[in-house]
């Protein structure tokens, strides 16, 4: 998806994303309420490679292994419903959306092993049935032999079997001066073929298109705070998304593994805005405007891993290649009643990503307790990039302002050498220390020069966990950890309908951070968890907005930033207290930064960064019926964002509220209602704009709007076959 579509998704994330919030946080708290988007999983093992179900009775801190009959009062058709209901556990995606693999990735393990690929593990979780499920383990991720896993891991253990096994669901949603959504669903088929020594399937087809839109009415000050105009608007997007995935496994003998996944994907999206400008002043004329942006996106990914006993110990081989096209556009137009047409403008964009990875990991264990991993992966991404800005004046065509090009490329190597091992019968040690390459190539079309810089950093991580008791856990890590850009930050871009520009940046270089944490992690019995978490880094390279010659504004390199936050979740199940049946879930995070501003100098937090979020949840499965009940609600609060010549801020004006009803056998199949949106949450966005930059200039005007989206209907209605 191209960066300026992105950007404007973003800007408008919660009142047009029926699908939006999900965020790790809210999808394991309501998951029981809202589809969870994805269609891809890995091949899973034969029944002769399925570890003996465990008793949890026989098993020290054997309150950690959940058999499948622990969720049959759910009625779970996928391991993702499984998950999802266990205590105290959250799901972690890892390394999903970052270039290349690296160390760790989903804090989820299929047969004790690693989810293969980059794909997000909600996705690969909701394609795995229910019924496959023997157990599901939590594990301590740092007594693991899986370098850059830590906390809980949850272990699913599965039993596949030759019998087609296969799960459906039907998403239609429903919404205010939105036509109803009614193709959203997905259909999950896996088994086991009796061929190659025996072959594990899976396949998916599935649209997760959405439909959203909201009215605002926006006011116009000027410095003085006399209104000078008001906008009412209307905006609308769609988006198509089918999709389809196909996962193979193969055991082609014993100790040997082999994973290949590939995933096609289509996203046909559309997005409007059309407004109406009233200015105050009596000689003055409505305006007007249209803006819309629309993508035709496509999205290939295939990866595989070959695993087999080498010398002493294992190899791992794994590869990925990745291609996306995302062809863009944006248009604003602009009309007088008195006067007709005024101008507009096109901004066209087509953006081709490729990405291929590969990776060796080399596995062994002296002794009992105590492994070793040397890993080694090179990676190579690549943006190719072209722009062009078309303007039209009244009685003219439009006229192109030039056509530009760019390649952003990156060659990427690194090594690492990770070890396990214990520290007594109560500590537990994991500790990594490895190497980053990185050489950044960027070239402008049409000419035969190009910029080539390297970068080599030094990463790792060490992290500990000391068991005080069966029931409580401390967890502590330490790790240097190196970013990422973005490559479409290398390149300029226009918003035509907020008239803000994107300068280029040739000169962004990586982000590094030493980043810190200790978890608490305290099960009280019977479902009831609390866990703790204190982190904070030190950033140094900060990417934030920054001013790029006299007055270009883009993104860049602003120094060093700390961040430091805590988070807290807790998990309590009625049963205790004589509630059968219920589960409540409660979630706070507090979060501060700091950095210096770029522009004036003054210590502000980085731009966007979350200030507070807090989530509760509540589930009652009625006892001896197949009715279920419950409530979410969850609200965020960011802090402003700091450009060179506005500084904006926007949010949710109260929190979002949903409740949800569900028949848990109809026919044989759930059905269940969601009603959100319940306390009328709208979106408010403020801007502050000034005469020239924020340290010479002084305010211009002011711009203020809040979107209403109305209530939200969302129906899931799902079956096994």
């Amino acid at each position: 998806m191209s960066k300026f579509l992105k950007l404007h998704l973003a800007a408008t994330a919660s009142l047009c994303l029926t699908t939006g919030l999900t965020t790790p946080v809210f999808a394991q708290a309501v998951s029981d309420t809202l589809p969870n988007d994805g269609a891809a999983a890995e091949g899973t093992a034969p029944p002769s490679a399925v570890p003996t179900p465990t008793d949890a009775s026989d098993q020290p801190g054997g309150r950690d292994v959940y058999p499948a009959s622990y969720f049959e009062t759910y009625v779970p058709r996928t391991a993702l419903d499984m998950v999802s209901r266990i205590p105290g556990f959250q799901i972690q995606q890892g390394n999903t959306g970052r270039r290349g693999l690296g160390q760790g990735g989903a804090n989820i393990l299929i047969n004790g092993e690693r989810l293969t690929g980059k794909s997000d593990p909600f996705d690969q979780l909701d394609q795995l049935q229910a019924s496959s499920v023997v157990e599901i383990r939590i594990r301590e991720g740092a007594t693991l032999s899986i370098p850059g896993l830590s906390g809980k891991v949850a272990d699913i253990i599965v039993n596949q079997t030759a019998k087609l096994k296969g799960t459906w669901e039907w998403n239609p949603e429903f919404r205010k001066r939105i036509e109803p959504n009614l193709l959203k669903g997905e259909i999950n088929i896996n088994g086991e073929a009796d061929i190659f020594g025996g072959l594990t399937y899976a396949v998916t087809l599935r649209d997760y298109g959405f439909r959203g839109g909201a009215v605002g009415r926006e006011t116009l000050r000027d410095a003085d705070g006399i209104i000078f105009e008001t906008r009412e608007e209307i905006i609308q997007n769609d988006a198509a998304q089918p999709g389809i995935a196909v996962n193979l496994g193969w055991n082609p003998k014993p100790d040997h593994k082999a994973n290949l996944n590939a995933e096609y994907f289509t996203m046909n999206y559309n997005r409007s805005v059309r407004a109406v400008r009233t200015p105050v002043t009596v000689d003055g004329s409505d305006l007007f405007t249209f803006s819309g942006s629309s993508e035709d996106e496509w999205n290939l990914e295939v990866d595989g891993d070959y695993e087999f006993p080498f010398l002493r110990g294992r190899l791992k081989l794994t590869g990925v290649l990745d291609r996306e096209s995302s062809p863009s556009q944006s248009r604003y137009a602009e009309n007088s009643p008195q006067t007709g047409f005024l101008g507009a403008s096109q901004f066209w964009e087509d953006g081709e990503e490729l990405e291929l990875v590969g990776r060796a990991e080399y596995s062994w264990t002296p002794s009992e307790g105590r492994d070793w991993q040397i890993a080694a992966e090179g990676a190579y991404n690549e943006l190719d990039i072209e722009q062009e800005l078309l303007l039209q004046d009244p009685g003219a065509d439009y006229i192109g302002q030039g056509l530009s090009g760019f390649i952003v490329s990156e060659n990427r190597a690194e090594t690492t050498l990770t070890h396990n091992r214990p520290l007594g019968p109560k500590w537990s040690l994991q500790a990594s220390v490895g190497v980053e390459y990185s050489e950044l190539m960027q070239e402008r079309a049409g000419t035969v020069s190009s910029e080539r810089r390297e970068f080599v950093r030094p990463k790792g991580f060490i992290s500990a966990n000391y068991k005080a008791s069966e029931s409580f856990d401390i967890r502590t890590r330490i790790e240097r950890e190196v970013g990422q850009l973005n490559f479409f930050d290398f390149v300029s871009s226009v918003d035509l309908e907020d008239n803000l520009d994107r300068s280029a940046n040739p000169d962004l270089v990586p982000a590094q951070s030493w980043e810190g944490s200790v978890e608490f992690d305290k099960d009280f019995g019977d479902g009831n968890t609390v866990k703790i978490v204190f982190d904070a880094a030190l950033i140094s390279d900060t990417v934030d907005r920054i001013p790029i010659g006299v007055d270009g504004d883009g993104v860049g390199n602003i120094g060093t930033a700390t961040t430091k936050a805590v988070h807290i979740d807790s998990t309590l199940k009625g049963d205790r207290w004589g509630l059968p049946g219920t589960e409540v879930q409660l979630s706070l995070g507090l979060h501060d930064s700091s950095v210096d501003d770029p522009v004036l100098g003054f210590s502000r937090r980085l731009n966007g960064d979350s200030k507070v979020h807090y989530s509760a949840s509540y589930r009652h499965d009625v006892p001896k019926t197949d009715w279920a009940y419950g409530a979410y609600i969850e609200h965020n609060i960011n802090a402003e964002r700091y450009r060179l010549f506005s500084i904006d801020r926007n949010g949710n004006d109260k929190p979002y509220a949903q409740i949800f009803i569900e028949h848990k056998d109809l026919a044989g199949m759930t059905l269940r209602a969601t009603l959100g949106n319940l306390l009328g949450q709208e979106e408010f966005f403020e801007r502050t704009r000034f005469t020239a930059r924020r340290d010479v200039g002084v305010i211009a005007q002011t711009e203020e709007i809040k979107f209403n989206y109305g209530p939200i209907l969302r129906i899931a209605l799902s079956g096994s076959f």
